[in-house]
């Protein structure tokens, strides 16, 4: 595009330029994190946006300011993408209930970094565009996730009972609605009471939610959540 054709040269407004549409499109991702209160948020992903971009002028710098020199600027940039993978791993937390939270935001926080080298190499208008894509996907992609979840026949169960004499009993309840279930595992909890942990798989689909709320009926079940 003409309007972004400027960017591609080897100027300070260029370059000035540059690094704004990096901290415009780490902006609009992390602020979308920001207000979702997840770990990595707003400053975060500036910073890896802004980061990668500067990285990329840098490597510029190099090869056009000084005579004789032929490195390959894909260095930089490779070693920026393997680098964040160290920051995206800071993101991710495990609960005590098993489950794994955070890679969207790792992921997210990845692509930024990517979106950043394209800033840094003059192609603003890819980095804005991914930009567009990325909060796409995290608003529309979201709810479809979250809509398979709710409805899907596979889900893994977390659930602290009163004491281990009530296992049988939670199991009896999952027989008794035709619930297959697998890699169960019961452990004593810090305050006496008894996790179970399995992988459970429903008849049909959208039964998931009934089943959870039948057991949290029970006197027995302290609290249960699926996932």
């Amino acid at each position: 595009m003409e309007l972004f054709a400027g960017l591609r040269t080897f100027s300070f407004g260029a370059i000035a330029l540059r690094l704004v549409g990096a901290l415009v499109c780490g902006a609009a991702v992390g602020l979308d994190r920001e207000m979702r209160n997840k770990k990595a948020g707003l400053k975060t992903h500036v910073l890896v946006c802004l980061g990668a971009a500067l990285c990329m002028i840098v490597s510029e710098c190099i090869i056009l300011g000084r005579e004789g020199v032929t490195t390959d600027a894909t260095r930089i940039a490779a070693n920026v993408v393997t680098g964040v993978g160290f920051l995206c791993a800071a993101t991710l937390m495990t609960r005590g209930n098993g489950s794994l939270h955070g890679l969207t935001t790792a992921a997210g926080l990845w692509s930024t970094a990517v979106i950043g080298l394209a800033c840094g190499t003059g192609w603003v208008e890819v980095g804005l565009l991914a930009s567009v894509i990325i909060l796409l996907v995290f608003a529309v992609l979201g709810r479809v996730d979250a809509y398979i979840s709710r409805i899907s026949r596979g889900f893994d169960l977390y659930a602290e009972l009163v004491g281990y004499e009530e296992v049988p009993q939670l199991l009896d309840v999952l027989h008794e609605n035709d619930v297959h279930f697998s890699d169960l595992h019961v452990s004593k909890s810090p305050v006496g009471t008894a996790v179970v942990q399995l992988c459970a798989t429903t008849q049909h689909l959208g039964e998931k939610e009934a089943l959870a709320e039948k057991l949290r009926s029970l006197d027995c079940v302290r609290y249960l959540e699926t996932f």
